[in-house]
């Protein structure tokens, strides 16, 4: 006599996750400062969420720090900026 195993029900695999604007912001953002050239600020890395960009990472200097802040300022998507850059103690 036979058994009937069924098999299990097979799970739909989830669409790919659409980018989201933010996604696009924040890669402009990170080519803003990539095409400044300062290699000073490749320490630099930004989020962005509803209009703010918030700058974090470390950097060497408080020039590098505000040269960043204003690169950031350009993007027209951004409304405000949160400067959480730290300056390396050298």
């Amino acid at each position: 006599m036979f058994t009937m195993i069924e098999s299990p029900p097979q799970l739909a695999t989830p669409p790919l996750a659409k980018p989201r604007p933010t996604d696009a912001v924040v890669e402009q953002l990170h080519r803003a400062l990539a095409e400044s050239k300062r290699c000073g600020l490749r320490g630099a890395r930004c989020r962005f969420e509803a209009g703010v960009a918030t700058l974090h990472g470390t950097v060497d200097s408080f020039y590098l720090k505000q040269l960043a802040q204003e690169i950031i300022r350009r993007v027209p998507a951004v409304k405000a900026i949160r400067n959480h850059l730290r300056v390396t103690a050298i």
